[in-house]
């Protein structure tokens, strides 16, 4: 944390350390550090040299009598010229208003000495040129023109107390200018001139020479050369109080706000106050801009507090200083006894000075020639460090290039300490550009940081990518600084519209990636991957291209496989996984996305950013080669079972995160989208297929508990199911149907489909499952095996009745079943063996359909013919009646489909089915006109009809239902050009007119 520059002192000079309690330090813009023992001042110029190897004291000043005591605040050292810093004037005031001015500390002894008429004076601060102002303990401010104090007019010269006398009232206007009175009961915190700071160039426009601090406001002051004038005033207690009920931790609404310190860069005001109840409280960080607009807040962060500080001390006389850190993305808060840097994004590290075994004690601090000094009694002067950043960041590029303005907004931020800087410069690149590409300009600067070739010439990788990490993760914090991190919504990118905050975590997550490999850098896989990847000299965004090359790199010329290269490549795939996972735990927040619509009429795909890991260079295959291909051909070359087994955890800790990873993408996928067709479904199909490979290699290698493991986790029902039957397992089949319910009876009942019956259904195990037994019961394909299990033989044959069976063979199969289980019934009695009978002689009908059909069967074997589709009764009645079948007679047909009919009393077509019957005998074999007949009954016994009422009548079928009646028969659309024919009609009532007599 810290840099100690002074690691010896002056024995004239160190001797004064021995009395802590009465000294105090403080240390000046123009280089220059002073130590207040008692009546002496110690002043020396600290910023000579950049390493001090000895503090040789440069002017010993004797203070007034009225000593100034622990308070080298109230002692100014400045030069009037700031061209001239050998000329150095001082400038000390004693609480009681007594003025003590050197025009150069060269001469010790030539001082001037006035007593103003003020008193309580707990601050000064040089403004400009030879004007300081002083503040009191209630918050009245002074101007004091140094060189007024030397007009002889009205000072006495003499070196003794008693010449300290009053200059009188009516010349402090003239002398001193007017004094301003903040509001009523506030203490005066600090105060700080924005003049004499000249090491940048600022945009401010408000007309402000000084800032002070009080416990509750922060003013603003116009300095004229007679008057104090406020410009602005901030209610520091209401901003603050605001922001804190907006923290989730900080629901108390009785604690109170108190201001303590704050610090000053470019165009950046720190303010840290304490937010307290009556016992305890937090320290808050306030970041002000002040710019063109006036001043802002643009952040606001909760401190770890170390501070080992009571809180009555820290309000009443603080103790406790805030200073932003030069040149780095950090502040340092101090207390008499402890150092603590807030460094990282949003000052979440804490970083510690090395006091805790020396008993040390902070006497000062203060900014000293561009440089932040801490005066330590026993370690002398040192210098706060936090992080060693790359401060040559993105410095190559170009000065015309369009994002110069963004990258001296982030260097402001990033290496100057100046947020409100940034935020202004900011500004003014936002108003050059086209406000809907701001998101592409976010991705495109995130990628300029993780691949910025800055420090690509040293040769630790390791430092120089952990230095990127640490930027990239301040980039985060700039995004938001700025405020644009909550505005943030899509980008472009590879060919697609994503998500910008998925695509700056990815390319953190990349980062990641890449420094854990230069970690590993022994590893001479991945060196060799990097070096023959076409991408080496930009391999932190093209990542994914070292591990495809470290997977392909597996295998050798020879196309073999070794088990050292295997084993490499392994670990470093899990390396990577690892360093994605660490990642993601770190920045759980900035993951976060927003759930606002994209407008984008060109946009068709998903928004969703598929996962680098797996989709780049096309590494979902290589992983499925590596993980099962590969890893069989490695375990075949293993002769050491330590060694398999070391492969076997890898791999499956290697698949373990292969497949969370596309879980995690497929539920964000599919979080808030109803799947509405094929392509939206192709994701969810390759993440089932990739599941099943991976988990069922360890089924494969009868690694059942590596597979048991993974299908759970992945809920792969199909797996558990094959580990279950492999194992015979009833009791832990039995468990995970009670766990997943219909889902895995579903996936279960298609596992029971693909196996024989023999090998499934007739096992025990299944059976014994009542689960399984209700769900067999309501298949009707299977409610007959069920019976059958629990000799319900009657009941299994009249299930078996009920079926309707795909092909002939399988009608065959259930009705040889029925038999079986009608004559394994227990019953005396046979009820169904009529059923049985009926549905025998319709698979003989079936089998003897028309000609064409025959001839077709007759080229079949008998296991294809048993596996030709059932028709139905309704498409045999019509290949009987319609088809020419040459191997039956007409009357043969008809009589074959009067059989077929008297099965199908039930069947809603019946009706329509006997009519068509009747109606094309009578079309096929038209009746005589029995007018001129002598025996008009008999005139038409030879026609297709009427032997068709002869075969009903010989086969004791029933006629009432078969037969339809005349006056349905004439009406029947066959007929209809008979409807108005007198002949037929005679005839049609003769012949049944006979009927009534057979």
């Amino acid at each position: 944390m810290v840099r100690k520059v002074s690691t010896k002192m002056n024995m004239s000079f160190a001797k004064y350390l021995i009395y802590i309690s009465l000294l105090s330090a403080r240390f000046s813009r123009n280089g220059y550090c002073w130590l207040v023992s008692g009546q002496t001042a110690y002043v020396w110029l600290a910023s000579s040299s950049n390493r001090i190897t000895d503090a040789v004291i440069h002017q010993e000043l004797k203070l007034p009598e009225c000593a100034l005591g622990q308070q080298a605040n109230l002692m100014e050292l400045f030069s009037m010229n700031a061209d001239d810093g050998d000329c150095c004037s001082c400038l000390v005031i004693t609480c009681d208003g007594y003025a003590r001015y050197w025009r150069t500390i060269v001469r010790p002894n030539d001082f001037y000495d006035v007593k103003l008429e003020f008193d309580q004076i707990e601050l000064l601060c040089h403004f400009k040129d030879d004007i300081c102002v002083c503040g009191s303990y209630s918050g009245r401010l002074f101007t004091i023109p140094c060189n007024a104090l030397c007009n002889k007019a009205y000072i006495r010269p003499s070196s003794s107390s008693s010449l300290l006398s009053s200059i009188g009232f009516g010349l402090k206007s003239m002398l001193f200018g007017t004094s301003r009175q903040m509001k009523d009961n506030e203490i005066l915190r600090c105060l700080h001139s924005l003049k004499n700071d000249t090491s940048t160039q600022t945009t401010i426009t408000m007309n402000v020479d000084l800032v002070s601090l009080t416990d509750k406001h922060l003013y603003f002051w116009y300095l004229a050369e007679s008057d104090i004038q406020l410009v602005h005033s901030i209610d520091l207690q209401e901003i603050f109080a605001n922001e804190a009920m907006k923290d989730q931790k900080s629901n108390e609404n009785h604690r109170n706000i108190s201001c303590i310190s704050l610090s000053v860069t470019q165009e950046t005001i720190y303010v840290l106050a304490i937010h307290h109840s009556t016992q305890d409280y937090r320290l808050m960080l306030g970041v002000f801009s002040l710019n063109h607009s006036g001043v802002q807040l643009v952040s606001f962060i909760f401190l770890t507090n170390h501070l080992n500080i009571r809180l009555d001390e820290i309000i009443v006389k603080p103790r406790v200083r805030i200073f932003a850190v030069p040149n780095q993305p950090a502040i340092l808060v101090h207390s008499k006894k402890d150092a603590f840097i807030y460094t990282g994004p949003d000052y979440s590290v804490v970083l510690r000075a090395n006091f805790s075994n020396l008993n040390e004690t902070i006497l000062g601090s203060g900014l000293c020639a561009q440089r932040l000094l801490i005066f330590c009694h026993v370690q002398g002067l040192i210098t706060p460090r936090a992080q060693d950043l790359m401060t040559t960041l993105l410095s190559k590029t170009a000065d015309n290039d369009p994002y110069q303005p963004m990258i001296n907004s982030f260097h402001a931020f990033l290496i100057r300490n100046d947020p409100g800087g940034a935020v202004e410069l900011f500004r003014r690149f936002f108003n050059t550009i086209d406000k809907s590409q701001l998101d592409d300009i976010i991705v495109q600067f995130g990628m300029f940081i993780i691949d910025d070739p800055s420090l690509q010439d040293t040769n630790d990788l390791t430092r120089q990518l952990a230095k990127k990490t640490d930027i990239y993760n301040y980039y985060f914090s700039f995004l938001k600084l700025i405020n644009v991190w909550n505005k943030l919504h899509v980008a472009h990118f590879n060919n697609g519209i994503y998500h910008t905050k998925q695509i700056l975590q990815q390319f953190g997550e990349k980062l990641q990636c890449a420094k854990a490999f230069a970690q590993t850098s022994q590893q001479s896989l991945y060196l060799q991957a990097a070096f023959r990847s076409t991408s080496r000299h930009n391999q932190i965004s093209h990542i994914s291209e070292v591990i495809t090359t470290v997977i392909v790199g597996v295998i050798e010329a020879s196309r073999t496989i070794e088990i050292q290269s295997y084993e490499e490549a392994t670990r470093l795939l899990l390396i990577a996984f690892d360093s994605i996972q660490k990642y993601r735990q770190e920045h759980e927040q900035e993951s976060a996305i927003s759930s606002n619509p994209i407008d984008d009429e060109d946009f068709t795909q998903s928004i969703t950013c598929q996962p680098w890991i797996l989709y780049e260079h096309n590494l979902n295959d290589l992983y499925i080669l590596h993980c099962t291909q590969h890893f069989e051909q490695a375990l075949e070359l293993c002769e050491s079972r330590e060694v398999r087994e070391r492969l076997l955890t890898m791999i499956s800790r290697l698949v373990y995160y292969v497949l969370d990873e596309y879980r995690l993408y497929i539920c964000d996928l599919y979080s808030d989208n109803e799947i509405n067709n094929d392509s939206e479904q192709r994701p969810w199909i390759n993440y089932i297929q990739k599941r099943s490979l991976l988990i069922k290699i360890f089924i494969k290698l009868k690694e059942f508990s590596k597979g048991k493991q993974l299908a759970e986790e992945f809920e792969d029902y199909q797996s558990l199911i094959e580990i279950c039957d492999e194992l015979k397992d009833i009791e832990q089949l039995r468990t995970y149907i009670e766990q997943y319910g219909d889902k895995f009876m579903i996936v279960f009942d298609e596992y029971l489909r693909s196996k024989s019956a023999l090998s499934v259904l007739f096992q025990k195990e299944y059976f014994d499952l009542k689960s399984v037994q209700r769900y067999l019961k309501s298949k009707p394909e299977f409610a007959w095996m069920v019976d059958i299990k629990n000799e319900d033989y009657e009941h299994a044959s009249l299930s078996a009745l009920q079926q309707v069976a795909g092909t002939i063979g399988k009608r065959q199969t259930l009705l040889a079943i029925s038999k079986f289980a009608l004559l394994a019934s227990s019953h005396n009695e046979i009820r169904n063996a009529e059923a049985i009978k009926l549905r025998l002689r319709f698979i003989e009908n079936e089998e003897n359909l028309c000609q064409q059909r025959l001839d077709l069967l007759s080229n079949l074997d008998e296991g294809e013919r048993l596996k030709q589709p059932l028709i139905s009764a309704k498409d045999m009645i019509k290949n009987l009646i319609l088809k020419k079948n040459t191997s039956q007679s007409l009357l043969q047909r008809y009589c074959s489909a009067l059989k077929i009919l008297s099965q199908m009393e039930t069947n809603p077509d019946f009706d329509q089915l006997r009519l068509f019957i009747f109606a094309q005998a009578i079309i096929v074999d038209p009746l005589k006109p029995i007018g001129n007949s002598a025996d008009p009954l008999s005139c038409n016994t030879k026609t297709l009809l009427s032997q068709l009422f002869d075969y009903i009548k010989s086969e004791n079928l029933d006629r009432y239902n078969i037969i339809p009646s005349r006056e349905k028969l004439q009406l029947s659309n066959e007929l209809i050009s008979f409807q108005n024919n007198h002949d037929f009609q005679e005839a049609l009532s003769a012949i049944y007119s006979s009927l009534l007599t057979r």
